[in-house]
């Protein structure tokens, strides 16, 4: 098997999912947390002469990469702890979380001491305000909107025995011993934080090969997201952990070095450059940063699902699946069934691609591949499925016809990662671009594309799906009409200037 990078190969444990789509795709891993993944592993530490934060690794590297994070568990508590609905925190987090808002305490001048908890509580608020996972998680696997480099966590899940067992009194004059408040967690253990999102830097990465100048903008416009955009919300989270730091008499923040897997040489080889390009349009448009953040981390889900279903037909050695559209949404609409059985289509794809790993891995034994099979379907297919429900580009949620459809966040960003900002193209152009990018079919012409065997009473069914379209681009502001035969697609967005210095 023929991987990238290069030199690292599949272990004993590979799975049928991991072997077809990288090492791995896991079904507990939430929308969020992708887009938060891969910008953990853009901004941390690596092994280049610079540090390498805020860039990518060397695309030609052929070898194990390896990124260092700052856990910052001193600002996960300060943000999480006393908010999570979970109370199994141990005793020692309690006594760390108390230690910590009374250093913070000291450093507020001026105010007495119920203006000084109001105000440590506001500021918890402002930044709880951001929370993207909660559920029913412990206050450490809890994760932030990704505003700033140092809301974005890595896993941490606590070691709860080992935890019980401390105690602040004994270790508090011990610095040994001290640390193992903030390290006694494990940092790699890969339970939600599962590696979607490092597949995804590895799709990108890829991307980036002989492609200096792309790499230059896309880490141009991601620094611009992460810092400029927001810098005071950076310059709060730095004050409230180095104030932990300093309390806990620590040296420099404490670390943990992880690396990269691998994903299969071949299998997203095709579309990684329109993955690149894809954002690098859309990080160059001026909007509010929230929004964007927002935006991406569904247009990046976007991707991968176009990832997983790329890399099944590459490995069945068969010609891409297309996406057909349906965007009436009609209880009698002909393109809606043609929709149905086009998803279905796509399923089978997944299902025959396992089925054929499963009988290279273990021919004999077929109790053994019915369960690898059922488990690779919930780690690709299942997880194709249920982020397509999230987005809403897979209707219904429950029920019969299941089918591909466009919500206005997906055409949003299709548009601006499509479109440069302030430039135009035709409907039909954009409509072709679908179609190269994602193999969506939506008018009668891509219909043509899709199959030989074309059925020409179908043609008007299509036409009415494409007008459909139209209206729903127009009613989001995207299209403008120049006159009855004519209408353009227009990202109206401002482009960010970049510092050629």
């Amino acid at each position: 098997m023929q991987t990238y990078p290069e030199n690292v190969q599949p272990d004993s444990r590979a799975t049928l999912a991991t072997l077809i789509y990288g090492n791995r795709f896991h079904a507990d891993q939430t929308l969020a947390e992708y887009l938060i993944e891969f910008l953990l592993i853009f901004c941390a530490e690596k092994e280049q002469n610079d540090g390498g934060r805020l860039r990518f690794h060397n695309p030609d590297n052929k070898d194990v990469l390896y990124y260092t994070v700052e856990p910052r568990m001193g600002l996960k508590r300060f943000i999480f702890f006393d908010k999570s609905k979970k109370n199994d925190a141990a005793l020692i987090d309690k006594m760390a979380y108390q230690k910590l808002l009374d250093a913070l305490s000291k450093k507020i001048k001026d105010a007495d001491s119920n203006e000084k908890a109001d105000f440590l509580e506001s500021l918890q608020d402002l930044f709880h305000g951001y929370a993207v996972v909660l559920k029913k998680r412990t206050w450490c696997a809890q994760a932030m909107l990704p505003i700033c480099p140092e809301v974005i966590f890595c896993e941490a899940m606590p070691k709860k025995k080992d935890r019980a067992k401390l105690d602040w009194d004994k270790i508090s004059n011990d610095s040994d011993k001290k640390s193992d408040v903030d390290n006694l967690f494990d940092f790699d253990k890969r339970n939600f934080l599962a590696r979607g999102g490092e597949l995804y830097y590895l799709h990108i990465l890829q991307g980036l090969q002989k492609m200096p100048k792309e790499q230059a903008r896309l880490e141009y416009f991601l620094r611009d997201l992460l810092l400029h955009q927001g810098n005071k919300m950076s310059k709060i989270a730095s004050f409230i952990q180095s104030t932990w730091e300093e309390t806990m008499g620590y040296d420099e923040s404490p670390k943990k070095r992880l690396k990269l897997a691998y994903i299969p040489e071949n299998a997203y080889k095709d579309v990684a450059g329109y993955s690149v390009d894809e954002l690098i349009n859309y990080l160059s448009c001026r909007m509010h940063p929230v929004k964007k953040i927002e935006l991406l981390s569904k247009g990046v889900m976007l991707q991968i699902l176009r990832m997983l279903s790329i890399a099944t037909t590459k490995y069945l050695g068969e010609k891409r699946d297309c996406w057909i559209i349906d965007m009436k949404g009609l209880t009698e609409n002909i393109v809606k069934k043609i929709s149905s059985n086009g998803f279905r289509k796509v399923e089978d794809s997944f299902v025959s691609a396992l089925g054929q790993k499963s009988v290279e891995m273990s021919a004999d034994d077929v109790d053994k591949r019915m369960q690898e099979v059922r488990k690779a379907r919930k780690d690709s297919l299942d997880i194709f499925r249920s982020k397509g429900k999230e987005l809403q580009c897979i209707i219904p949620m429950s029920g019969p016809y299941e089918r591909f459809t466009l919500p206005e966040d997906s055409i949003r960003f299709l548009v601006l990662a499509i479109v440069k900002p302030g430039e135009k193209m035709t409907i039909d152009m954009f409509l072709d671009e679908l179609y190269k990018h994602y193999r969506m079919v939506i008018g009668p012409t891509e219909y043509k594309l899709m199959t030989i065997d074309i059925d020409n009473s179908l043609t008007n069914s299509f036409l009415e799906n494409k007008l459909a379209f139209q209206e729903f681009l127009k009613a989001t502001g995207f299209l403008h009409e120049l006159s009855d035969a004519t209408s353009i697609v227009v990202n109206p967005y401002e482009k960010i200037k970049e510092d050629k210095a």
